[in-house]
């Protein structure tokens, strides 16, 4: 299986840490894994031009072409963001704003899609969160698998609870069994 993971935080903490874990068990597993940074990416924002409802291609030509190309390719797509306000971060918003031409291509149809998320908001906080990625896996034609959740304030929190790590591997077993 071809698994391609997207990284919103805008720093090295807790969301990469646990991605790294997820795919390093995926690899060991036998798995392609691919890891993308998003703070490390030239995307544009989305100008609401439409034009990709008729095109199935987005017109901005910058580091989202590479990211398509590799997503097309994905049998599963991970989405792995710190809790804003209830919901991901301005990063990863705005890598989802350019996924639409997804919305009308077909691509993404069935594949599957995981959901990482990392805040201090607690189990309500961490819900809304999850249902924003539900409309994103609804519009984008995919099926969501899992969602791992966890509840860290401090940049090193999950990877400090010898818990977590169980329940990263458990879940990654779990989803790629």
């Amino acid at each position: 299986m071809k698994i391609i993971a997207f990284c919103g935080s805008a720093r090295k903490g807790n969301t990469e840490y646990i991605l790294n874990k997820v795919l390093t068990k995926a690899d060991r597993m036998g798995h392609q894994t691919d890891l993308i940074l998003l703070r490390e990416k030239r995307i544009e924002l989305c100008d609401g031009c439409f034009e990709c409802d008729a095109t199935n291609k987005c017109k901005i030509k910058d580091g989202m072409q590479d990211i398509y190309d590799r997503m097309e390719r994905s049998d599963l797509v991970i989405f792995a963001s710190p809790n804003y306000f209830d919901s991901y971060t301005g990063l990863m918003k705005n890598f989802i704003d350019r996924l639409r031409p997804y919305c009308t291509s077909g691509k993404m149809n069935g594949k599957k899609m995981v959901v990482i998320s990392v805040g201090g908001g607690g189990p309500i906080s961490t819900k809304r969160l999850n249902s924003n990625f539900d409309v994103v896996a609804d519009k984008l034609g995919m099926i969501l698998v899992g969602d791992l959740d966890f509840i860290a304030k401090g940049p090193n929190d999950v990877e400090n609870d010898p818990e977590n790590i169980s329940k990263i591997e458990n879940f990654i077993q779990g989803v790629l069994s």
